[in-house]
């Protein structure tokens, strides 16, 4: 705003210099033509003179004598006084008075002998007008063009200081106070996309930057703490499937309890001791089953900061399909396949939840009648390079180690696949095709718990033949 209002004061400044200016040259190039003109006059003086010496024409002499007239009431309506050509105009004055009086002379002295010696006199004062006419011209046409010159030159300087400068100096403020911070926000925001920060701070002093950054910051919040209240829903949600799952698998052992205890009670006074004591065996061993189900529970829920620890990858499944189990279809054949020695180094709760998430998924994604299969194997050639082509479709998302040995589990499932144009998104925060059922954060915290585990999972689909989740996560 400084700049604005300084610049409308220099602007109309510069602009009020250049009108004196103009007005300065246009009242030298209305001398100039009127030098010109006196010029002209003169050379008409010269003329007549020299005509009327020639035919001794009456007509001639009182033209001279009328132009001679100009010339005086031009110099003396003009004024002169401080300009450069005032003493030549004086001196031009001064000879066309003596140059009058001359030719005055010359018409009482026309029959006289001394007439050729004054018109020898005429002559040479005339020659003299001539001369000094000419000089007044020059210098005049001299200094208009000088002082457009001085006046292009100073024209430049002030434009240079003025307007040129002080835009430069303005545009590189600009880009301090403004365009820097702006790019400076653009990184941060590019950052907070890739979840690398979650506040902005730029280093600025205009008010309307930081208040930009301010309200930023505080829809940024808000994000968050959507995003956390959306993130709680998804634990509820696996919570949800995580009890359906327990009560499904208690309910076995507590029947078996049950029905146990009905028996030992109608044969308590049954002498078969050794029937009473397998009932007594059975009962123990559904309550130890019950225990490792809550104890199973208990692992899953207390768990919060990763807590890696090297776990069989096979019993790791089956442990977690029993949280699943509730929610299976009677219709749909869910099969485990993998070698038994396998084992990987990561947290068993967070990857039980990926695991959940996935078979999730796949059940939605089968509508309650179809096949999913889980694979468990080492890596192998075959499955890097397939990961390196799936990596280069952007179908992947986490980086491998060259230097460490993988485990990949495979969620397979026979569902109708997942569309071309969409598979590249499935990973991103709330993208969900299923708008009454999904929050769109199962798959992003999947991806992030693999991450963290310094693993891959990329997802290979084919519309019509289903999809396949690959996970590949370090032996240790």
């Amino acid at each position: 705003m400084i700049f604005y209002i300084a610049g409308i004061f220099v602007t109309v400044g510069l602009s009020l210099i250049v009108l004196s200016d103009i007005w300065l040259i246009k009242q030298k190039i209305e001398l100039e033509g009127n030098i010109s003109n006196l010029f002209e006059t003169i050379q008409e003086i010269r003329r007549t003179e020299k005509n009327f010496f020639l035919y001794k024409n009456e007509v001639d002499y009182n033209d001279n004598l009328s132009y001679i007239k100009t010339v005086k009431n031009f110099i003396k309506n003009q004024k002169f006084e401080g300009l450069k050509i005032g003493n030549a105009i004086q001196e031009l004055s001064d000879t066309l008075q003596n140059y009058e009086t001359l030719m005055l002379q010359l018409k009482e002295n026309i029959s006289s002998p001394s007439v050729t010696s004054l018109e020898q006199s005429i002559r040479e004062k005339g020659k003299i007008l001539t001369h000094i006419a000419e000089n007044i011209k020059t210098t005049e046409h001299k200094i208009i063009k000088d002082s457009l010159n001085n006046i292009l030159k100073y024209s430049i300087v002030l434009i240079i200081i003025f307007f040129i400068i002080p835009f430069i100096l303005f545009g590189l403020g600009l880009t301090r106070l403004i365009s820097g911070p702006l790019k400076e926000l653009e990184n941060k925001m590019k950052k907070i996309a890739d979840g690398k920060i979650y506040y902005i701070e730029v280093k600025s002093k205009d008010k309307e930057i930081l208040s930009l950054v301010e309200t930023f910051n505080k829809v940024l919040k808000e994000l968050e703490a959507k995003q956390k209240q959306l993130i709680q829903a998804e634990k509820l949600s696996s919570l949800g499937t995580l009890m359906s799952g327990i009560a499904h698998e208690l309910n076995n052992p507590l029947s078996n309890i049950s029905t146990s205890c009905q028996i030992l009670l109608e044969e308590l006074e049954d002498s078969d001791t050794q029937y009473k004591k397998e009932l007594l065996q059975a009962i123990e061993s559904q309550t130890e089953r019950a225990k490792n189900i809550i104890k199973t529970v208990l692992d899953f829920s207390r768990r919060k900061e990763l807590k890696k620890e090297t776990i069989p990858a096979q019993k790791l499944i089956e442990d977690t399909i029993i949280f699943i189990k509730g929610e299976l279809p009677t219709k749909m054949n869910l099969s485990i396949e993998g070698e038994n020695s396998l084992s990987i180094y990561a947290d068993k709760q967070k990857i039980q939840q990926v695991i959940l998430n996935l078979i999730k998924n796949a059940i939605q994604a089968c509508d309650n009648n179809g096949e999913i299969k889980i694979k468990v194997y080492s890596s192998t050639q075959e499955a890097l390079d397939k990961h390196l082509f799936l990596k280069k479709e952007g179908k992947c998302v986490g980086e491998l180690s060259v230097n460490k040995e993988f485990i990949i589990i495979e969620v397979q499932d026979n569902g109708p696949g997942i569309p071309p144009e969409i598979l590249s998104k499935i990973f991103e925060p709330f993208f969900t095709t299923k708008e009454s059922k999904g929050s769109g954060l199962g798959l992003f915290i999947t991806q992030e718990l693999i991450r963290d585990h310094d693993g891959c999972i990329c997802v290979d689909s084919v519309a019509g033949r289903g999809t396949t989740f690959i996970i590949m996560l370090p032996k240790e």
